[in-house]
């Protein structure tokens, strides 16, 4: 493949960049704090996306692209399809967030208004349309790079492609957060129709014109498809599997339970302004999470997968813990300090951990990441929506939204000690030893 494709497929996720950057950052924000809608409606809404996944529209996509050809074309057509829901609902978000009634209601009166509010509906249709968007696109995404990018290169669009998406993200939060510093509802809406635009230039640009019409998926690549239900008795059957899927279940969870909490957290207890969270928190954390990404995975085969986890786990605990500490002080020299060892901590964790699913496969990528990656929207999903609820119960009980947003951080100093529990008694050789026997059994069964 040439290089100018290389690279245009690396850009495809920019986009994506872009829109959950604001969605998971800025509107989460502008809802939860500003519009007064109860978190556990907030995130339960934004983690639609993930439960989408948990329901199989991952599979449904991969399926469809794999039998079905459209116009000579398998992939394309599905990316396109994703790519259009999702910045088609971006663009609407905002306006939609705006015409929610139960807005700063009490929490028992919200829970008997929320199914007569046409504007909640609306925009839970929206989520969903995304989400159904974003899990489509990525999976014919990802099927094409498989297609198409020889196995030399294949990794290095993958990690370039999601590099470039958390530095688009980081970028994009630095800007929206300037131009909101002077926040009205219009600039907000503006924001989102210039994001949608630009990130659906960003996909076409990116895909359009790579696959060939009428081209066939490389020779062996259903070699060991299962279906979705042989995976589920794989599951249940193999330990080791289920060990190492409740390991990654923890760790996802550790690691992105606290993705739509920041910005909250910065107004609710700090009183920041929209224009000074969105500026603060993605850039200072995830900018420092993104250096150590490449600085750890750089490093990764000297000091090993389990052991850069483990350094990742046990800055996460003191990042939080230092977070914790922060709230209660309200000291915001020490919340940047606490929000750049968090960043340690969730970079060199987060890039140990997804190396360890790429290679905890067995020689059968398609089965296992395939159950790796329903773990992990399962783990986001808990995360998100259990974060919402936390924080709606404890200030319900609390009276205060420190107590809040730090029983929300303890959860996650749990959830990065039982990971290091867990570490020790993940191994490859025992998996892959384990897996040879499970898989040729179920095989065999299923051909009887």
């Amino acid at each position: 493949m040439k290089t100018i494709n290389l690279i245009r497929l690396s850009m495809f996720q920019m986009g994506f960049g872009i829109m959950l950057g604001f969605l998971h950052d800025t509107l989460n924000r502008v809802m939860t704090t500003d519009l007064g809608i109860s978190s556990t409606i907030v995130f339960g809404l934004i983690s639609l996306k993930e439960l989408l996944a948990i329901f199989g529209v991952k599979v449904w996509a991969g399926n469809m692209s794999d039998r079905s050809h459209i116009f000579g074309l398998k992939r394309t057509p599905y990316i396109m399809l994703g790519l259009l829901s999702c910045a088609v609902s971006f663009i609407f978000s905002p306006a939609a967030a705006y015409e929610v009634s139960i807005a700063g209601k009490t929490f028992s009166d919200t829970l008997l208004s929320i199914v007569t509010d046409v504007g909640l509906l609306k925009l839970a249709v929206i989520f969903l349309v995304f989400g159904f968007g974003l899990q489509v696109a990525t999976t014919a995404y990802y099927a094409l790079l498989a297609d198409t990018v020889g196995e030399e290169h294949i990794g290095k669009v993958t990690g370039a492609s999601w590099t470039l998406m958390v530095l688009t993200t980081i970028v994009a939060s630095r800007i929206v957060g300037s131009y909101l510093d002077v926040f009205t509802p219009e600039r907000l809406i503006q924001v989102a129709e210039t994001g949608g635009l630009v990130a659906l230039c960003i996909g076409l640009f990116a895909v359009l014109g790579i696959e060939k019409p009428n081209s066939e998926v490389k020779q062996g690549a259903e070699k060991h498809s299962m279906t979705f239900f042989q995976s589920i008795s794989l599951l249940s059957s193999s330990p080791k599997t289920l060990l190492f899927a409740f390991y990654i279940f923890v760790s996802i969870f550790a690691l992105f339970a606290n993705e739509i909490v920041m910005e909250p957290f910065g107004g609710d207890v700090f009183g920041m302004p929209v224009g000074t969270t969105t500026k603060l928190f993605r850039p200072t954390m995830g900018g420092t999470q993104l250096v150590f990404m490449l600085l750890v995975g750089f490093l990764l085969n000297r000091i090993g997968q389990k052991r850069g986890a483990l350094i990742g786990n046990i800055f996460g605990i003191a990042g939080f813990s230092m977070l914790i500490a922060a709230g209660f002080l309200r000291d915001e020299q020490f919340l940047r300090i606490a929000l750049v060892i968090t960043g340690i901590g969730l970079g060199a964790a987060s890039v140990s951990n997804i190396s360890m699913m790429m290679t905890m496969t067995a020689g059968r990528s398609g089965i296992y990441i395939g159950l790796w990656g329903t773990a992990q929207s399962l783990a986001i999903f808990v995360g998100h929506f259990g974060a919402g609820v936390i924080r709606d119960v404890v200030y319900l009980l609390s009276g205060t939204y420190v107590w809040a947003y730090a029983a929300i951080f303890f959860m996650e100093i749990l959830a990065f000690t039982a990971s290091i529990l867990l570490l020790p008694h993940i191994s490859k050789e025992a998996f892959e030893k384990e897996s040879k026997m499970k898989v040729s059994e179920i095989l065999a069964r299923e051909s009887v």
